[in-house]
């Protein structure tokens, strides 16, 4: 049982599930979802429900707090596995073939043609696994050309591009076959019983749903939430909808029913509200939050040492590590992979400058760190390798991949540097944003501000609400005088 009474917000929750109907909950950071979803849980109790978590971790923290509800927590994945990963199991166990072994299985040709020069079979082969990928991801039955994705560093004749569009499709639907295939020689993947899964179209056998997150859902969860027949109650707040890079899509609105609110944020005080507030009026949400009664918070430019330092990119993220590890700092990364991610993206820097070549799936389509540069000239917008740039340009790759490998765990740290996509669902007691957050550009036809896309005032508004006491916001202090507004 929770400890306090509902609010008259969670009470509301409540009462539309009680109904028996379909219900959106709208909520806003730290507001307190997670409880809401346990008095749901004890209204429910006598009937079997189901609470789908983003991941693992998440899933494992409701096993305890929905113990003894008859509210089972899972991940997609564990209802996937539950069907086809048995089936699966051996041949994602299997040893893993090399590239050229996956290009010989598949019949892939040495070189495909572009223009006056041809593109590796290599490229090809990871362009062929990143197709597969968005189909598992999706709901659709079949593999089908728009899933084929071409980055803009392979430039040729639009008869070349297509050509090419149309053999990766060729090479992906052998992938899947091979994959279908108990004889198959490829190693299987989590993805591949996810789909087959999600094929079957599948009713869950519960009496209620609790989807948690429910803004950024991969389109394989929403398509088969949506074919249920049972009553479906989601929980989210579309302001923090940031995955749309990875193919997320938002239940939000799916669902007819009641929708309710959850507005009182129990992380912060009015200050911090405030700051949240504002990236809300632009983002023209509906939604206002209010602080904690009697909870302090501030919102300025201090000259105290932050518990964590949130950036907007990767290379953002090595820039603020090398200036604390300066300062003579013990430094930790947030996110259980993104330490070894930041080792791989400096040392896939190092192998362009020493070999002209890496496998970094990131720049493994250049073959010189000259055309790195070059590439983030021509193309400004693209700030994950930009930022990339400026940190190895100004320390050097060698430095750059010492200090990630010399930065320590979360729970041995002076100070946390986190991306914001890491850092979402987290909270530390004095945030600050680093300055890598880039005011919107102007026009050079019109002299006018250029909007800010909405996902990058989604990313600020998540940033913002990570602190509990204290905010130090001054790296988007440009956004208080932006006249471009926000592409919503």
């Amino acid at each position: 049982m929770t400890e306090h009474a509902p609010t008259d917000e969670q009470q509301a929750a409540i009462d539309a599930f009680t109904s028996g109907e379909n219900t959106t909950i709208i909520a806003g950071a730290g507001s307190g979802k997670t409880t809401t979803l346990r008095y749901i849980a004890d209204a429910g109790r006598g009937k079997r429900g189901l609470y789908l978590a983003f991941n693992r971790s998440v899933r494992d923290d409701a096993v305890r707090r929905f113990a003894g509800t008859g509210v089972e927590p899972l991940t997609v994945n564990q209802l996937a596995y539950r069907a086809y990963g048995q089936q699966f199991r051996a041949r994602m166990n299997m040893k893993r073939l090399y590239p050229h072994e996956k290009k010989r299985a598949l019949g892939m040709e040495t070189k495909f043609p572009m223009g006056t020069s041809f593109v590796s079979w290599q490229k090809v082969l990871r362009l062929t696994q990143q197709t597969l990928e968005t189909y598992c991801r999706s709901f659709r039955p079949e593999l089908e050309i728009d899933m084929v994705e071409l980055p803009p560093t392979i430039i040729g004749p639009k008869r070349d591009r297509d050509a090419l569009k149309v053999a990766i499709l060729h090479y992906a639907k052998k992938w899947w076959a091979d994959w279908m295939n108990p004889n198959g020689l490829i190693e299987a993947s989590h993805s591949t019983y996810m789909k087959r899964w999600a094929l079957d179209e599948p009713q869950l056998p519960y009496d209620y749903l609790l989807v948690d997150e429910a803004q950024d859902l991969e389109p394989l969860t929403r398509g088969m939430l949506l074919m249920q027949d049972t009553q479906v109650i989601v929980v989210g707040d579309p302001n923090q909808a940031i995955y749309g890079w990875r193919g997320a899509t938002s239940a939000l609105d799916d669902f007819e029913g009641q929708r309710t609110y959850l507005t009182q944020s129990w992380r912060f005080g009015d200050a911090i509200a405030e700051e949240a507030n504002f990236w809300l009026a632009l983002l023209d949400s509906e939604m206002r939050l209010r602080g904690r009664p009697g909870k302090k918070s501030s919102v300025w430019k201090s000259q105290r040492q932050p518990e964590a330092i949130l950036t907007r990119t990767n290379g953002g993220a090595m820039q603020e590590i090398i200036d604390s590890q300066g300062r003579g700092l013990a430094v930790g990364v947030a996110g259980e992979r993104k330490k070894q991610e930041l080792i791989d993206l400096a040392q896939a820097a190092l192998d362009l400058q020493r070999e002209g070549k890496t496998k970094h799936r990131e720049l493994d389509d250049f073959t010189s760190w000259a055309d790195v540069i070059a590439y983030v000239e021509d193309d400004a917008a693209d700030t994950e390798i930009a930022a990339l740039v400026r940190v190895v340009d100004k320390y050097g790759a060698p430095a750059v991949v010492r200090a990630m490998e010399q930065t320590v765990p979360v729970s041995e740290a002076d100070q946390t540097v986190s991306t914001v996509h890491v850092a979402k669902g987290l909270e530390w007691f004095h945030v600050r944003i680093a300055d890598d957050f880039k005011e919107p550009e102007t026009d050079s036809k019109t002299g006018e501000q250029k909007p800010m896309e909405a996902e990058e005032a989604r990313l600020a508004y998540v940033a913002v609400t990570r602190a509990q006491r204290h905010l130090d916001a001054s790296g988007l202090d440009w956004a208080k005088t932006m006249t471009g507004g926000v592409a919503v």
